[in-house]
């Protein structure tokens, strides 16, 4: 492990040689269908802080990420399969006024 970043009492987040980022404690869950991405987006934002303030009446107060690993196998040769990674982020408090 090439280092970890601990700020206050939250998740611990980790890099290791190849520049690969990760958070302890988090969950991983395999989806079947999108309608399974949904209900754990769904999830994951009702379990968000969100306060108010001059800018943004609803404004998020906890940082937040949606990580899809999607993996496509062809069925004619099972060892060749595609790996796609999509990583969604909202960092909390990020208004800016223009």
């Amino acid at each position: 492990m090439k280092g970890v970043i601990q700020n206050g009492p939250g998740l611990k987040l980790k890099w290791n040689h190849n520049d690969v980022f990760s958070v302890e404690n988090l969950y991983t869950f395999e989806c079947k269908t999108a309608e399974d991405v949904m209900a754990l987006y769904h999830f994951g934002i009702k379990n968000k802080v969100v306060a108010s303030h001059n800018m943004n009446n609803s404004s998020s107060r906890s940082h937040s990420t949606l990580c899809l690993t999607v993996e496509q196998v062809e069925v004619s040769n099972l060892d060749n399969v595609v790996v796609s990674k999509l990583t969604l982020v909202d960092l909390a408090g990020s208004e800016r006024s223009s």
